[in-house]
């Protein structure tokens, strides 16, 4: 077998070498390879600490610095979802729902929703302080069995910038996962609606 082996393999080149072998062999200078630096003190990538805005579900918010990892484990979800939060990259509009937490990309919202708060990622944005701000008005209020009415008249103010869309807020039976998720919707489109107006 071993025969067999070394006869359909190529030839072992000195460019082939393990890794392993070069870095505890010494150099032509006589010292082992990278014998002086010290890796313990190198960051890696991504692992740095992020504001994020948290929103519970009473309405209280706090700014907390958490790292991509922790946040990873208190969330339960994988990194290329946290990715979509990244502000340095652009990611079409995306809602992605999982199994302990629902992330959500919509223009200038990107935050992660879970059964008990809503962790956004802090900025000075006009429509990022506006969602906090109405997110908290919302679970405050006091309208228990409020329905939505869409008459013209209400619609009517579709132009003007606010997030109270349809005059009422959405009623109180829905989960807290889901208000987060309308007044995050309806940021988005106030966003969108104010950009066509300025055309």
């Amino acid at each position: 077998m071993a025969d067999l082996k070394q006869r359909l393999l190529p030839p072992r080149t000195s460019s082939t070498v393990n890794h392993r072998e070069t870095s505890s062999r010494p150099s032509a200078s006589g010292r082992p390879l990278f014998q002086g630096m010290d890796f313990l003190g190198l960051k890696k990538r991504g692992q740095g600490l992020r504001s994020w805005i948290r929103v519970d579900s009473s309405g209280n918010s706090q700014i907390i610095e958490v790292d991509k990892f922790s946040m990873m484990r208190r969330c339960d979800l994988p990194a290329r979802d946290l990715r979509l939060l990244d502000p340095l990259f652009v990611y079409p509009s995306t809602i992605l729902g999982r199994e302990k937490a629902i992330v959500v990309n919509l223009e200038q919202i990107r935050c992660i929703i879970t059964a008990d708060e809503v962790l956004l990622l802090n900025s000075l944005d006009n429509y990022v302080l506006q969602y906090v701000v109405e997110l908290q008005r919302r679970l405050t209020a006091t309208g228990v069995g409020e329905v939505w009415q869409t008459d013209g008249a209400d619609l009517s103010r579709r132009g003007s910038r606010n997030f109270d869309m349809f005059g009422s807020t959405s009623p109180d039976y829905l989960p807290f996962e889901f208000r987060a998720l309308e007044v995050a919707l309806e940021a988005a489109c106030t966003f969108l609606d104010a950009q066509m107006i300025s055309f």
